[in-house]
């Protein structure tokens, strides 16, 4: 027999999707080595810009807006974005940037929905008030909101930091250790868990 836990993990693929994913990656700690993917919790601040969820109207750095059509609703339409943004860990900070996720989230209560923001998206992926008479309820969307708690996976890049010699040197000294980032791709996206989901 299943446990409960576990059959709504089952259920729920794309959460557990993301919690797979982490199983090869290493907390992020001195030993990591550049290239290695690794994970670290963190709350998430804002680096520039932030975006505005299609769906929700909530602000963000990151979000996945999905409309499932037919019966099965095995192929949705989907739209996401994510922008650079700073995940402090308590003692430093780190950079995460990419242009891909998988997210392990859980989907906003979207119920009222806002009309126009339902029409604007559905327009966006072409689909017409006749496609969506078997969709009620199949609109989701997940975010990763501004001073959200979130374990963040990815790729850790080194950068070279660049700073100027102190008052007074010739800028012989050692230059200052590379700064760390979290990145991700299409081959190796980043991963957005709730804290506490690694398994």
């Amino acid at each position: 027999m299943i446990p409960v836990r576990e059959l709504a993990m089952l259920l729920d693929g794309e959460r557990w999707r993301a919690r797979w994913r982490l199983r090869g990656h290493a907390p992020l700690d001195a030993d990591a080595r550049e290239g290695d993917l690794v994970a670290a919790a963190g709350v998430v601040r804002p680096l520039d810009e932030t975006l505005i969820a299609p769906l929700s109207g909530r602000a963000c750095v990151a979000y996945r807006s999905r409309i499932r059509l037919g019966l099965g609703g095995y192929a949705p339409r989907e739209t996401m974005q994510v922008r650079p943004f700073v995940l402090d860990l308590g003692d430093e900070e780190i950079v995460v940037a990419g242009d891909r996720a998988i997210f392990g989230l859980a989907p906003l209560w979207l119920w009222p929905l806002d009309p126009g923001r339902e029409r604007s998206f559905l327009a966006r992926h072409a689909v017409s008030a006749r496609d969506t008479a078997w969709t009620a309820g199949r609109l989701s969307e997940v975010t990763l909101e501004l001073g959200a708690r979130a374990l963040v996976g990815g790729t850790l890049v080194l950068v070279p930091r660049d700073e100027p010699p102190a008052h007074g040197e010739l800028g012989f000294r050692d230059p200052p250790p590379p700064s760390q980032r979290i990145v991700g791709s299409r081959a190796r996206p980043l991963v957005f868990l709730a804290p506490g989901g690694l398994p």
